[in-house]
């Protein structure tokens, strides 16, 4: 029906299902579209999911950062394994719209915080660093180890130390990572010379455990 419906008239939510169905014909998970909520996030923007909720990522690279788990159950478009009877009796089925998360800046705008809501989820936050010309970073120390990635510009120079270990200092191109150890502090800008912009993302435990 919805393939010989004029283009024109097709809402958001149709079009989705055409475009999903002509990459995984027929999937049961076609359904999903139905009863999930269709985002769509502007660079900057984050969404925080808690456990036992049903996601799927459609289009567009983004940057996720998991807590610890040790069970993911698939719903459809995959070719591996779908346990239903447990996916049925794990959803959470609260209806709801998906909260936008804007991010808390830092460091007068140069850095954005993402965390999950209260302290919840202690494991991790999320920090996005725009680089731009002479400007430093100071991210200081951490009492948990910290993953840096470069995804776009670079290099960056990336500056740790801790009072353990002797003082680092390493320039990393773009898609390079790096775990800085827990108790060092942390230092991001660009090299000497270097006016290519550079977007970095670090994460961290949350910060009321930093």
């Amino acid at each position: 029906r919805l393939q010989k419906k004029d283009p024109a008239a097709l809402s958001a939510t149709e079009r989705l299902i055409l475009r999903i169905n002509g990459q995984f014909p027929g999937d049961v998970g076609l359904f999903n579209i139905m009863f999930l909520n269709h985002c769509v996030l502007a660079p900057g923007q984050a969404m925080f999911l808690g456990p036992n909720l049903p996601h799927a990522y459609i289009s567009g690279d983004c940057m996720e950062i998991m807590a610890t788990s040790d069970n993911v159950v698939r719903a459809g478009f995959t070719p591996k394994f779908k346990d239903v009877k447990t996916l049925v009796g794990m959803l959470d089925y609260t209806c709801g719209k998906a909260p936008v998360l804007e991010g808390e800046a830092e460091h007068a705008g140069a850095v954005r915080l993402y965390k999950a809501p209260g302290s919840e989820v202690p494991e991790f936050a999320l920090r996005q660093v725009k680089l731009e010309s002479t400007q430093v970073v100071s991210l200081g120390s951490s009492v948990a180890p910290r993953t840096v990635i470069c995804v776009s510009g670079g290099p960056i120079r990336l500056k740790a130390d801790a009072s353990h270990l002797a003082s680092c200092v390493r320039d990393l191109k773009m898609s390079s990572v790096v775990v800085v150890g827990a108790g060092s502090s942390l230092e991001l800008s660009l090299p000497e010379g270097s006016d290519t912009p550079a977007l970095v993302f670090v994460a961290s435990c949350h910060p009321c455990f930093e």
